[in-house]
């Protein structure tokens, strides 16, 4: 099977996203639209500090038989969840408006931190530990901790990155 190349690959997801609408969501509350960094979550409306703004569901799997992708989201000691649209365009912020709540079992909440007004992009502080694969945080918040990961993180990834920079 042939590799798609970049352009190809732009082009053919371009059809995809407009025949079938994959990336696209909205309905009374939120949208899903293009964000600084990609994709994000939008108010479409006000949310008051400590209201809900969605329920999280998604698929369930077990975390000792599953690495994750950057989407996945951690339930409990056994149980991990690749969340469905529109959680699953949440970005990361270093200050965020919005935070993950264990509602049931197995599903999530994301809960207003503060006042949002609509057109605002939704976002919920990852907290990720200090891992070699973790990206460099483009929230753009005066308190930037520079990483996607935990506060109590950085400095163990500040040590990791310079290890790995000397590679």
């Amino acid at each position: 099977m042939k590799v798609l190349e970049k352009s190809r690959r732009k082009k053919l997801q371009r059809k995809v996203d407009a025949e079938y609408g994959y990336r696209s969501y909205r309905d009374r509350d939120v949208e899903v639209r293009k964000a600084n960094c990609g994709f994000g979550v939008f108010a479409r409306r006000q949310f008051l500090p400590g209201e809900l703004i969605i329920e999280i569901t998604g698929q369930l799997i077990e975390r000792e038989s599953y690495n994750g992708s950057s989407f996945v989201m951690e339930l409990n000691d056994k149980w991990s969840m690749e969340p469905s649209i529109p959680a699953a365009f949440l970005n990361h912020s270093c200050s965020p408006n919005a935070e993950l709540l264990q509602i049931t079992e197995y599903t999530l909440g994301l809960l207003a931190l503060c006042n949002i007004e609509p057109g605002t992009e939704l976002n919920f502080d990852y907290q990720w530990p200090a891992l070699h694969w973790i990206p460099r945080c483009l929230c753009g918040a005066p308190v930037c901790r520079g990483w996607v990961v935990d506060k109590n993180e950085v400095k163990a990834m500040k040590k990791l990155a310079k290890k790995n920079k000397a590679r």
